[in-house]
């Protein structure tokens, strides 16, 4: 892909965009470790925590629900008048934007500050009466979090949408810094307090932050709004309303039927799915990012052959990094978990906790990759109708799953539940794509072929250094250590050697095996 992008002058900024948004993204994981490890450390996987993760997830669904519903309407919209050189009124658009977001969030945070135990109730129906009493203390304190989140997700996009991509990544930065800084310096006075006001000062610095300068932008006089872009920005965006309540409604089940479970579900499938986040999201979400609005604009300009030169180099590379990442944490999950969150209250019953999710998780990491840049791709091409439908019927499926797989490896159910059914919509989504592929299919069956044969091989390695290497020797931190960084020498020296021996390699046009 990258060459594809070295061919044209034009395709620069795609490389320069990933490297600092890369730089940014990689501070603000690395800090979101420090966030989970602190609650490992200092309450390891006790119903505190199970609180805190139910409290935090339901900001995180707002946030997601406000992102996920403006992202493409909006983007749209905005592109299009800055493509007519219509400034005036692409700044008429954000306003427009900006009071709607802030208009629902007061009254969201109105009804949770009034009404907390019937949102706990929702969410959590499950959980004792001393955990209910904490969820609603939290919940209370954090919610107006949410009115910053709200514009800071409107912000973050129309950044990005000037090319500014730097900056948008620069307020997830200031938003875990606070949170850490809250953390550690409170919470020997206010335990888990501390870390819920982290959350609400970090919100507060993402929005002043990603603000900056379009804060000067903002205008509560009424302007002519012009219809056109109205219209395009419901017709893209009423049919993703509907899509992220159903996509929302994966996220509720998965709370309900942990909230049931043993004490440290909630706490461990969260910690698991925070280890599989980072990779995700240093890769295939940075690349998501920086190409939806080249997406955009070529399909504005109708140049499909580039489009889809660049969407396909884009899924190659993400397959060819992803298969071995998967194989690399199935076979070596509890190490990681010893490794990353193994001290103080986080003792061996949590890390055999935290490792069966992750495992799960682990299978679907391709697809995982895969889904993030063909959701863009879909929706830089206007058509935001089909990944939503798809995503409907397999929320769907992921909430009959979980339910019957709860029954048969308990809480680790959901986790497989959710990869299962993320694994269909990737699969359905590319299917939908097939005329697009149909004449490099022989080509891409062959790469397939030498990647999985490729990732096999490295399974094989992993599998035969850790029965040599435990054989006689000591579990420890140390030990860990220097098993994962072997094994992931050794893996990646197999995979590669494996794909080369096997004459793959990606070339200057989609494939070349």
């Amino acid at each position: 892909m990258l060459t594809i992008i070295n061919k044209k002058n034009k395709y620069n900024p795609i490389l320069t965009s990933s490297l600092i948004v890369a730089a940014i993204t990689i501070m603000v994981k690395i800090l979101g470790y420090f966030e989970k490890i602190a609650l490992a450390y200092y309450w390891g996987t006790s119903y505190v925590v199970d609180v805190y993760s139910v409290v935090a997830g339901i900001i995180l669904t707002v946030f997601v629900f406000f992102r996920e519903i403006i992202e493409p309407g909006f983007l749209n919209a905005f592109l299009k008048a800055s493509y007519l050189k219509d400034v005036p009124g692409r700044w008429v658009i954000f306003n427009f934007f900006f009071r709607l977001l802030l208009f629902v969030s007061l009254l969201l945070t109105a009804i949770v500050c009034f009404a907390p135990g019937m949102v706990i109730g929702v969410f959590a129906p499950g959980f004792s009466t001393e955990k209910k009493i904490l969820a609603i203390k939290l919940i209370q304190l954090v919610f107006p979090a949410c009115i910053f989140l709200a514009s800071s997700a409107l912000f973050n996009i129309t950044l990005n949408a000037l090319k500014k991509f730097g900056l948008a990544a620069a307020g997830e930065l200031a938003y875990k810094l606070s949170i850490i800084i809250t953390l550690l310096i409170s919470v020997k006075y206010l335990g888990i307090y501390a870390a819920i006001t982290g959350l609400l000062i970090g919100s507060f610095s993402k929005f002043l932050v990603q603000g900056g300068k379009l804060l000067k932008r903002l205008s509560f006089k009424r302007n002519h709004l012009d219809p056109a872009f109205l219209k395009t920005t419901w017709k893209l965006s009423w049919p993703l309303l509907i899509g992220v309540l159903f996509s929302q409604l994966g996220s509720l089940a998965d709370n309900i039927y942990s909230s049931y479970m043993q004490e440290g579900a909630i706490a461990s499938l969260s910690y698991a799915k925070k280890l599989i986040d980072f990779p995700l999201l240093i890769c295939p979400y940075i690349l998501s990012v920086i190409v939806f609005p080249y997406f955009a604009e070529l399909a504005i300009a109708n140049e499909t052959a580039k489009r889809k030169e660049l969407f396909y180099h884009s899924l190659a590379w993400l397959t060819l990094l992803f298969l071995p990442l998967s194989v690399y944490f199935y076979l070596c999950s509890y190490e990681v978990v010893s490794l990353v969150f193994k001290h103080g209250a986080f003792d061996e019953y949590s890390a055999q906790l935290t490792a069966a999710p992750l495992r799960y998780y682990a299978v679907g990491m391709v697809f995982f990759a895969l889904e993030m840049m063909l959701v863009v791709y879909y929706f830089a091409n206007a058509d935001t109708r089909t990944p939503i439908i798809v995503g409907i019927l397999c929320v769907c499926e992921h909430i009959i799953l979980a339910f019957f797989l709860i029954k048969i490896t308990g809480y680790s159910g959901i986790a497989l539940a959710f990869t299962i059914a993320k694994a269909t919509k990737t699969l359905i989504l590319l299917f939908l794509l097939k005329d697009d592929f149909y004449a490099q299919s022989g080509k891409i069956s062959l790469f397939l072929l030498k990647i999985v044969t490729s990732g096999a091989a490295m399974g094989a390695g992993i599998l035969l250094w850790k029965f040599l290497f435990y054989r006689n020797i000591q579990e420890t931190a140390l030990n860990h250590l220097l098993f994962l960084l072997i094994a992931f020498g050794l893996g990646l020296l197999i995979y590669c050697g494996s794909f080369i021996l096997l004459k793959g390699k990606l070339s200057t046009f989609i494939f070349k095996i």
